[in-house]
């Protein structure tokens, strides 16, 4: 059975980014991992050390969306082909910070993103294959 590792992070909107992530950190002591600037976001995070952003506010609403991740890259394409076998159309994979990735949108039109953490030197945003995550994952022993 494939699964997610985790819930990577959610996005939300904000009109006033400053005030919301203010709120967060007060509220439920999240801790700013990125100071916003005037239009920028705010990424907080549950343990700052960990390098993680569990929560990202942006003022754009356009971008709300939550994220996932799995394991290995046979989960990352098991839910792919349950996506396509379900008639839903995905965008990807294709290469985010944080790994390959695809999008979605649930029935309500909310932005999932399914992501493969493995670190490497490769541009954001640029379209890969399967072919070529499975030389990755040979590569790193990821599979």
């Amino acid at each position: 059975m494939t699964k997610l590792r985790q819930l990577e992070h959610v996005t939300l909107y904000a009109h006033d980014v400053r005030r919301l992530a203010a709120f967060y950190e007060t509220a439920l002591g999240l801790a700013g991992s990125q100071t916003p600037g005037d239009d920028g976001p705010a990424r907080l995070a549950i343990d700052p050390s960990s390098g993680r952003a569990e929560l990202v506010i942006l003022n754009n609403p356009r971008h709300m969306r939550l994220a996932f991740s799995t394991e290995t890259l046979s989960d990352f394409k098991a839910i792919w082909h349950r996506m396509k076998a379900l008639g839903i159309f995905t965008q990807g994979p294709y290469w985010q910070q944080e790994g390959p990735t695809f999008s979605m949108f649930d029935p309500e039109g909310n932005h999932v993103q399914i992501i493969w953490i493995v670190r490497t030197a490769c541009q954001p945003g640029s379209q890969v294959t399967f072919g070529e995550l499975a030389e990755l994952a040979d590569q790193t022993g990821q599979t």
